[in-house]
């Protein structure tokens, strides 16, 4: 049996590394990108955030965890998170601004 027809069908590996890159963006570059920027931009970054990127940053989190908790997915629940991120781009983006 080839190393290709082992990795076949894992979902829960395919799981885990999705969930673990994501984790190590949020504890390991955010960190060094905030302070990378003290020195490398006018405007140094900070880590705070307007309500609604909180609210979609929690609405990704609950509707990731409901898909991801059958153990399987489908085009429509990918689409679903496709369209999800879009709406949260965009009210980022046409929303209030923020002045900190």
């Amino acid at each position: 049996m080839g190393i290709q027809q082992a990795m076949r069908n894992r979902s829960d590996l395919a799981i885990s590394l999705i969930q673990n890159s994501s984790l190590q963006v949020a504890i390991a570059l955010t960190p060094v990108l905030v302070l990378a920027s003290l020195f490398i931009s006018p405007v140094p970054m900070t880590l705070v955030l307007t309500p609604t990127l909180l609210a979609g940053i929690a609405l990704t989190a609950v509707l990731g965890a409901l898909i991801v908790f059958d153990g399987e997915s489908t085009w429509l629940e990918g689409l679903m998170l496709l369209g999800l991120y879009l709406i949260i781009a965009a009210s980022v983006w046409y929303g209030p601004r923020v002045s900190l």
